[in-house]
């Protein structure tokens, strides 16, 4: 048994809180630049860190697999599409667009396009998990990372052949899964050394490297932004399949996620923030129904000085705050939002359920 590490679940929170001030920006200064690198990329870097390497080895074992994925990512995604949509534009169109899972598709069905990324990892899990799989079979440590640098190169080679802008977007976001497994691969590989080296260390420590990673991430973002302007668009935007020069798309990513997770570090003991991390799916989706009536509070402070960088901080804390009580309100009433139910017992005081703690699949 693995013991369930609670930087991760608090990372996952700070990552989504990311995203929503990201969405909430009203212009594209350099931290909504910074921050834009990393946000989407760093929920696949956490799938490979928290992985357990657990290989499938029977068709019934498969089917648990993928059932449990569809559970914890496919019916929230189709739920919470409905509840975007509404009851009255639940028709072919709406239909066809969630079947087909892009960006792209979503915002024709009349739904919510920030909805991609469920289907997305989805797929991504499964490729994923393909890898693990053969990489299990092979004995030799050399030919193991041989064989996971070249798995890497060959999700590289097909995220570029689909690079840009596609008027739908592709069949559950298979393209950006590409992209997403390579990132997992980091993770599993390198991400779990990283962060468990740098778990020891003094807090000073982690806080330098923090500093130097997010200006690392700052420098890749602004190199790559010309790369990314020509799309028409002013930072990386991976629900799009947009990279804009993939080198420095990854760049900015791995660096980005690292320093995101050191501050989840720092954090690990505030409880709130674990047990919210795990409800990261719900805020994911909840987020742009609150805006509805967030926005509209904090009109006045985008008119102050330094309104650009304090109006999307205020929706962000607005935003965190309401889904405290939203977030356990359908933890109780309807988990399938959240794709999974999140035992509360115990939680806060971190006495979890031993149950918990397993690395599953």
């Amino acid at each position: 048994m693995t013991e369930r590490k609670d930087y991760l679940d608090v990372a996952k929170l700070f990552a989504v809180l990311s995203v929503v001030y990201v969405h909430s920006s009203i212009t594209y200064n350099p931290v909504r630049r910074t921050i834009a690198a990393f946000i989407m990329p760093i929920f696949f870097l956490i799938y490979g860190i928290a992985a357990s390497g657990r290989t499938i080895d029977s068709r019934s074992e498969l089917w648990e697999f993928i059932l449990k994925k569809g559970k914890a990512l496919l019916v929230p995604y189709v739920l919470w599409a409905c509840v975007y949509a509404g009851s009255g534009n639940i028709n072919l169109t709406f239909v066809k667009g969630v079947v087909f899972g892009s960006n792209s598709s979503l915002g024709r069905a009349g739904s919510s396009p920030v909805l991609w990324f469920l289907p997305c990892m989805f797929v991504t899990t499964l490729l994923f998990q393909l890898y693990v799989n053969i990489r299990s079979k092979i004995d030799s440590g050399r030919g193991r990372i041989a064989f996971a640098l070249s798995v890497m190169m060959l999700c590289g080679f097909v995220s570029l052949l689909f690079d840009g802008v596609s008027s739908g977007g592709r069949f559950f976001g298979s393209d950006i899964a590409f992209s997403g497994c390579l990132l997992m691969i980091v993770g599993r590989g390198v991400g779990q050394k990283f962060a468990d080296y740098l778990e020891k260390r003094a807090s000073y420590v982690k806080i330098l490297v923090m500093a130097a990673l997010f200006m690392l991430t700052y420098i890749v973002a602004t190199l790559n932004l010309p790369y990314v302007e020509r799309w028409g668009w002013h930072g990386v935007v991976m629900a799009l399949g947009i990279y804009g020069r993939y080198d420095l798309f990854l760049g900015g990513a791995i660096a980005g996620s690292a320093g995101l997770l050191l501050i989840a570090m720092l954090f690990q003991k505030v409880k709130l923030f674990a047990c919210m991390g795990r409800f990261s799916l719900v805020i994911m989706a909840v987020h742009n129904l609150l805006f509805t009536f967030v926005k509209p509070l904090c009109n006045g402070i985008a008119d102050l000085q330094y309104g650009e960088y304090l109006y999307p901080t205020a929706v962000t804390i607005v935003c965190f705050v309401l889904c405290i009580p939203l977030c356990f309100l359908i933890n109780w009433a309807v988990p399938e939002l959240n794709g999974k139910f999140v035992p509360m017992e115990g939680y806060l005081t971190g006495k979890v359920r031993m149950e918990e703690n397993k690395n599953h699949l």
